[in-house]
C-alpha cells in the first residue's frame, strides 16, 4: 500500500498526542524523515503557542484548591453523616428478652437530645452549604 501524505496527515494528530501504536510511530517518523518539508511544518505547529489555551494543571494555586476542595467536601460528608444519625436516633428501638424498647417512648428525654443534636448539625451542615456556594 502506498502511504500518501492524506494518510500521514491524518495520523499526526495521533502521533503529536503519543496516542498511537508503535508501528504507526514508526510510519510516521519515516514518512517525516523522507519529507523534511512536512516535518519542519509539523515542528513549527507543534511549537507555535496556543492563545487561550488551558495551562497544566500542576501550579501550586491549583493543588491548593483541589485540597480545599476535597477537604470541604470531606466535612459535608460527616457533617451529613452525622445530622441523619442524630435525626434517625430517637426512631430507634431493641428488641431482646421479649420485651421492645422504643427511645421514643420509653427515654423521651434521650430522644429529644438526639433530636436536638440533629437539628443543629442540620444547621451546621446548611450553612457550610450557603458558604461554600457564595465562593
Amino acid at each position: 500500500m502506498n502511504v500518501t501524505r492524506d494518510i500521514i496527515n491524518d495520523l499526526i494528530p495521533l502521533y503529536v498526542a503519543n496516542e498511537c501504536s508503535a508501528d504507526t510511530r514508526a510510519l510516521v517518523q519515516e514518512y517525516l524523515q523522507k519529507n523534511p518539508q512536512l516535518a519542519d511544518e509539523l515542528r513549527r505547529i507543534i511549537s507555535t503557542p496556543v492563545p487561550g489555551a488551558v495551562p497544566s494543571g500542576n501550579g501550586p494555586d491549583e493543588v491548593r484548591a483541589f485540597r480545599e476542595a476535597r477537604r470541604r467536601l470531606r466535612r459535608r460528608s460527616w457533617l451529613m453523616a452525622f445530622a441523619i444519625f442524630f435525626s434517625l436516633a430517637p426512631l430507634s428501638f431493641f428488641s431482646g428478652g421479649g420485651q421492645t424498647w422504643w427511645m421514643l417512648r420509653d427515654s423521651a428525654g434521650s430522644a429529644l437530645v438526639y433530636a436536638t443534636l440533629g437539628l443543629v448539625f442540620w444547621i451546621i451542615y446548611a450553612m457550610d452549604r450557603r458558604r461554600s456556594r457564595s465562593f
